[in-house]
């Protein structure tokens, strides 16, 4: 293998060519990188890992999956410095493996980020349709009763908004996507600044994380099981070999600053959560287990003002920054497959005007803008 890495130009070629335009900044693809991780995940899964694995249960779940996560990532950047081009695990499974298995592989990651881009795109109208409708936004405009026609069409105009956005170029993709994670990295942060500042200002909400482990060490594995998709999505950052301003050093940066930034802000919330309870009359794991995948807000509406609303806020960062993340990912793995001639060529073919995989774009947007035509959110979760 070692061989092929060097074919491919890891010493022999210090500047790497590619008709893609070379836009993005070590800034952007991190933050591309965490726009993909924090997704739904942290949202829905530390209510129920607080009321499975317990008060410190939760904090070994985040911590520990990072470490693993850590592993993979380092893998990552390692295989991505080598080989940096756009496809990131097609190419890698090229270079070790037969054409036939790094055909199954891209084509897996095509359809896997093309499905993602769905149901953040169905998250997104799912969270903002229910606040409309707490609001009253729905009732005034005479859409009661057609809940089902508004969420489709909400889920169909954010994707087609994205999708835009990558047709603008890599630049715009790129810039879009760090608003977005920043947003919705900076939402949180204040939540769990919030939350510290509670702990501090009243010691007694530390005794919350009494029992530790109420329930031993086989609930925390089993919240990690469920827990570890919260940290995938440093692989879209290696998606841009061809895009990424010196890729071979840049790459591998974000993706252990993205990590960092994503156990960071996990381990954060995880300790607001369970010191925003007080005065229930049960252990504070046991009020916020009793809610389930709400956990997180239920608890962050005890210390923060508005707490609703600002969740509601770091979901749509979050299922946005994702999409765009997503949008992107696919249309990179299949311009990769069309450029090997795994796909048909055409979809390896540039946009003069963006410098983008025009036709790699269409068809990930096709398969996007289908499953949300076509199916419902639990389906789509299935695929």
């Amino acid at each position: 293998m070692a061989g092929n890495l060097t074919d491919l130009g890891h010493h022999d070629t210090p500047k790497i060519t590619t008709e893609l335009s070379r836009e993005l900044t070590l800034f952007h693809i991190t933050m591309m990188g965490v726009g993909m991780m924090i997704g739904a995940g942290v949202f829905v899964g530390t209510g129920i890992s607080i009321g499975k694995s317990g008060p410190g249960g939760v904090l070994l779940t985040f911590a520990l999956n990072g470490v693993i996560a850590l592993f993979t990532g380092l893998s990552y950047a390692e295989l991505s410095s080598a080989i940096p081009k756009a496809g990131g695990a097609y190419n890698f499974a090229r270079v070790g493996f037969s054409k036939g298995i790094s055909f199954l592989a891209g084509w897996m990651e095509w359809f896997a980020s093309s499905m993602a881009g769905s149901l953040y795109s169905v998250a997104f109208a799912t969270y903002v349709l229910h606040y409309f409708k707490d609001i009253g936004v729905v009732e005034r405009l005479g859409l009661t009763g057609h809940d089902y026609f508004v969420h489709k069409a909400m889920a169909l105009t954010v994707a087609c908004f994205f999708i835009y956005i990558n047709y603008r170029g890599a630049s715009e993709t790129g810039t879009a996507g760090a608003i977005m994670s920043l947003g919705q990295t900076l939402t949180l942060a204040i939540i769990a600044v919030i939350g510290f500042g509670y702990a501090f200002g009243d010691p007694v909400r530390l005794k919350n994380f009494t029992p530790f482990l109420p329930n031993g060490w086989g609930k925390v594995l089993i919240t990690m099981a469920f827990t570890y998709v919260a940290f995938e999505g440093y692989e879209v950052i290696v998606q841009a070999g061809d895009e990424a301003i010196e890729p071979r050093q840049n790459i591998p940066k974000a993706i252990i600053w993205s990590l960092i930034i994503v156990v960071t802000t996990y381990l954060g919330l995880s300790f607001a959560t369970v010191v925003a309870v007080k005065d229930t009359g049960m252990p504070a794991y046991q009020w916020i287990g009793q809610f389930g995948a709400t956990g997180f807000a239920e608890a962050t509406k005890l210390i923060v003002p508005y707490g609703g609303f600002l969740v509601v806020i770091a979901v749509i960062f979050s299922a946005t920054s994702a999409l765009n993340a997503t949008i992107y990912s696919a249309s990179r793995t299949s311009f990769a497959l069309g450029r090997d001639k795994m796909l048909p060529p055409v979809l390896a073919k540039i946009s003069e005007r963006t410098q983008v995989p025009v036709y790699a774009l269409v068809t990930s947007a096709v398969l996007i803008l289908t499953a949300i035509i076509t199916l419902d959110q639990e389906a789509i979760t299935s695929c």
